[in-house]
């Protein structure tokens, strides 16, 4: 084999490998794009759920601080209190209220952080569950999600 021959071979294996290696790259571009989409909707979540808190903490009124969670929430959370499992009457305790959203705050947060590292997303979605321990609706405490 002549000196050109070699360093065509040489050359295809090389841009073969670079092929190759583009393939999974392509699959983890789009995993990247929905694990930022989602970072953006627990970070969006867990502000709306303490700005409840604080509304509810500084002697809001509970209708006024609805208003606030539901506009902060449109669009990415289940129902009309951003996600959180509520039935009538339920809070008429103002402190377990604020603890629910604080809760919430919490598990929404731990989730944005886990899904910044490395963990894959069944690892944040496992430790997503625990953290809402059942105040929040659904498999992502409250979350609308799908891509």
């Amino acid at each position: 084999m002549d000196r050109t021959t070699s360093s065509t071979s040489v050359f295809a294996a090389f841009v073969a490998a670079l092929i190759m290696l583009s393939i999974p790259f392509a699959a983890s571009a789009s995993d990247d794009e929905h694990r930022q989409e989602d970072i953006a909707k627990h970070r969006q979540i867990a502000q709306a759920h303490e700005i409840a808190a604080r509304c509810l903490q500084s002697g809001g009124k509970s209708a006024d601080c609805h208003s606030q969670l539901q506009k902060a929430c449109k669009g990415i959370a289940v129902g009309d209190h951003c996600g959180l499992r509520t039935r009538a009457g339920e809070y008429r305790d103002n402190s377990k209220h604020i603890a629910d959203h604080q809760t919430m705050a919490k598990a929404h947060t731990n989730a944005a952080i886990c899904l910044e590292g490395s963990a894959p997303h069944s690892a944040c979605e496992a430790a997503l569950k625990k953290d809402c321990g059942g105040v929040g609706v659904g498999k992502y405490c409250g979350l609308r999600h799908g891509h």
